[in-house]
């Protein structure tokens, strides 16, 4: 099967190209040029591989949280080339991505990304089940689970420095690893989380988007407008 996937949720684009007879990925740092380079590597990778578009059988996508931007380059392109060939499109929650992407780890397992206003886009697992699940949040929401473990935990996304420095801040006493191969490239997890959802689920509904967790700048001013108006009328 002719797979390409794609992970467009924070400044580094992951993306691959699983075929018949070939695997190729590629990390890219391009900070959040997402827009210019997704399509030109998509070329690039099929040609190296001896495809033409026509050839692809499977998309994947990672579809967030992570940055609005990207994830809506991402899902946007992944879906257009979906319609147009034809063809299932897949996509993965990126932090359960991050955390496949370390293999095994005998502990538990923090992925962070970076979701500004000194606040992360938080997950973590242990042994392949979720104890903290998707969310916006900071050092301080979650230290009361940080500190339950009694194994150092792997702290690792793209963000894993900053966030881990914020941790020692807050509790230099908590057993706490950094990822030293973050920023990780996410296409193999990627490519084993997809494949699994699409023998057991199915492709993706049409309606399917992006998971931003929380609201863009965009929401948020558009609310606070309103509530103002609202506020004036009265």
């Amino acid at each position: 099967m002719n797979v390409l996937l794609a992970d467009t949720s924070t400044q580094i684009l992951s993306i691959a190209l699983l075929t018949e007879t070939s695997y190729e990925e590629r990390l890219v740092d391009g900070h959040f040029s997402h827009s210019e380079d997704l399509l030109p590597e998509i070329e690039a990778l099929l040609g190296r591989a001896g495809i033409g578009m026509n050839d692809l059988e499977l998309l994947i996508v990672s579809k967030g949280p992570g940055s609005f931007t990207g994830l809506r380059i991402g899902m946007a392109s992944m879906k257009g080339l979906a319609s147009a060939l034809s063809i299932p499109l897949v996509s993965v929650p990126t932090l359960d991505a991050t955390a496949e992407a370390v293999g095994i780890y005998p502990g538990a397992i923090l992925s962070v990304i970076d979701a500004k206003k000194k606040r992360f886009y938080l997950s973590m697992k242990k042994n392949g089940e979720t104890v903290i699940p998707d969310r916006d949040g900071d050092e301080y929401d979650i230290i009361d689970e940080l500190r339950k473990e009694t194994s150092p935990i792997l702290i690792t996304g793209p963000d894993a420095l900053l966030f881990a420095e914020r941790i020692a801040k807050l509790d230099e006493a908590l057993p706490i690893l950094i990822d030293p191969e973050a920023p990780r490239n996410l296409s193999k997890a990627l490519l084993a989380l997809g494949l699994e959802k699409y023998r057991t689920k199915g492709a993706d509904d049409i309606g399917e988007g992006p998971v931003y967790i929380r609201r863009s700048d965009a929401e948020e001013a558009l609310e606070k407008r309103m509530k103002e108006r609202k506020e004036n009328d009265l």
